[in-house]
């Protein structure tokens, strides 16, 4: 375009100039037209991946992978460990369910936790859960315990129930772990030096966790209190001060007052401790005697102290059932004491109403406390391994099998580290019981 207008100018100038100029443009070299930038080609559309569907963060309960996962059976299989003494009793008695009078203490105690654990399984059939038991005897001879450990009876096992000493916890406790199974011990109240077995579950409170709750019902149960703390010059009882002391020492209560300790000897009289008390105080006198008749004759020669100072006396677990506590020569004093089978009015409860009526008419007897526990033990695990499977831990509070008695079971740690799994679980929840003029009632 720019050319032709240049053409149409030369035209209207003279002949000779046209012609030259004409000349010059002939002979002139076209202009050749600045590059055009063009748009680099777009690129190559991304080829689509499929990336793998992102999976869900599992969450480890405790520090326990076993924990994690979800292991549901239609029949679960519960070992029972019990001694019953079956070898020796069969041989040298000819025992028979009907008669049970040459029974020895021990193998009537495990028989009646056997005899409660059950009668759970029949209530558990009533409610669509299939349990399958398998009792083993720890006392026996013909088949040791460490016969059955180290043989593969036990390897289908879900769960794992005992009534055991010591020795066999450790025993047990060391095959639950290795093959990852739940153990329960129900009656034995120690941890037996264990201290790296999240799969144990011990239900009867060790004594630092009786001691624990003994200090702070102390402290939150009266006012205007005088708190003193009764030991004997024995490694045991010193123990138990020192779990009374260190509780007082994390507890964090306003009101909470000190923890005086007085050593009680042989020659002691009530006159040695008539200093400690005070007449315009509530005297909390906690006995940390184990063995019940020590504990009562401390309570006997405190009685006549009533008439001039209020008295309130708090003893061990080991004072449940104990029924001297009942006499008329202890009568005038409140003593309480811990436990955690509250079986003191148990038949006051429909449930356990039911369940003794139905021992009653298997067994043509009343239900002991050994049966109870037998009975509780098995229906709340077996309604734990109905709904959370076979690893239940991160949910073992559930109540669904309480019948009568409440646990909270919670994990014990013994050293504070990032990632730690728990030593075992202990169930944390007492009860308190006040007996007074030969009766029973809740102290809580």
């Amino acid at each position: 375009m720019i050319n032709m207008k240049r053409f149409t100018a030369f035209l209207l100038l003279p002949a000779g100039i046209v012609f030259l100029f004409s000349s010059c443009f002939l002979f002139r070299k076209a202009q050749t037209p600045p590059p055009v930038a063009q748009a680099a080609p777009p690129p190559p559309p991304l080829k689509k991946e499929t990336l793998p569907p992102k999976k869900e963060a599992v969450i480890v309960p405790y520090n326990v992978p076993a924990f994690a996962k979800k292991i549901f059976k239609p029949v679960y299989e519960v070992a029972l460990f019990t001694p019953l003494n079956i070898d020796q009793v069969v041989s040298d008695t000819g025992f028979s369910v009907s008669n049970r009078t040459p029974l020895p203490s021990a193998t009537l105690s495990g028989l009646e936790f056997y005899e409660g654990a059950l009668l759970a399984l029949d209530s558990l059939q009533q409610d669509g859960i299939a349990v399958k038991l398998t009792v083993y005897d720890t006392k026996s001879t013909s088949k040791p315990l460490s016969g059955i450990l180290s043989g593969s009876q036990l390897d289908s096992a879900n769960l794992i129930i005992g009534d055991v000493n010591g020795q066999e916890l450790k025993e047990i406790g060391h095959f639950a772990k290795e093959k990852r199974i739940n153990f329960v011990s129900a009656i034995y109240p120690n941890d037996a030096g264990i201290s790296d077995n999240p799969f144990l579950t011990i239900l009867n409170s060790t004594l630092a966790i009786h001691c624990s709750a003994i200090q702070d019902f102390a402290q939150q149960k009266f006012g205007n209190k005088n708190i003193l703390v009764v030991y004997q010059d024995n490694a045991q009882e010193k123990q138990n001060l020192e779990y009374m002391q260190q509780a007082y020492r994390e507890m964090n209560y306003q009101f909470k007052s000190p923890l005086q300790s007085f050593e009680w000897g042989n020659n002691t009289t009530v006159n040695n401790l008539l200093p400690y008390l005070k007449k315009d105080k509530n005297n909390v006198i906690v006995i940390t005697a184990l063995y019940p008749q020590v504990a009562l004759s401390i309570i006997g020669q405190l009685i006549p102290l009533t008439k001039t100072y209020t008295i309130n006396i708090i003893g061990m677990p080991t004072l449940d059932g104990d029924q001297d506590l009942k006499k008329n020569e202890y009568y005038g004093i409140n003593v309480y004491y811990s436990t955690p089978y509250p079986y003191y009015n148990a038949s006051e409860n429909d449930a356990i109403r039911s369940m003794m009526w139905q021992f009653f008419g298997k067994y043509r007897s009343r239900p002991s406390d050994m049966a109870l526990k037998g009975y509780e033990t098995l229906f709340y695990f077996g309604h734990l391994l109905h709904k959370e499977g076979a690893y239940f831990n991160a949910n073992m509070n559930d109540p669904q099998g309480r019948i009568y008695t409440q646990f909270n079971i919670q994990p014990v740690y013994k050293n504070d580290t990032a990632g730690e799994a728990p030593a075992y679980f202990e169930n944390m929840h007492l009860y308190f019981i006040l007996v007074r003029d030969g009766k029973s009632f809740p102290g809580n």
